[in-house]
């Protein structure tokens, strides 16, 4: 099995990328789409990112909470 990546592909260019990989119409295929964000994300942006990941991971509103006491 192959597996080849492209990132960065401009909807426009789809049809090329299958053209060039010598794809038959009748080829089966597994296509992940993930839309690209902008660059400038802003800052809450991020931080939802970064808190959905650690969720994914496990943390725990208690989790966090207990990483986030203050034990002075």
């Amino acid at each position: 099995m192959k597996i080849k990546k492209f990132e960065d592909v401009k909807v426009s260019e789809i049809s090329v990328i299958i053209k060039k990989l010598q794809l038959s119409p009748e080829q089966k295929v597994n296509l992940t789409i993930e839309e690209k964000e902008d660059k400038s994300d802003s800052l809450l942006s991020i931080m939802d990112k970064v808190g959905r990941k650690a969720q994914n991971k496990g943390l725990t509103e208690d989790k966090l909470e207990e990483l986030l006491a203050d034990e002075s």
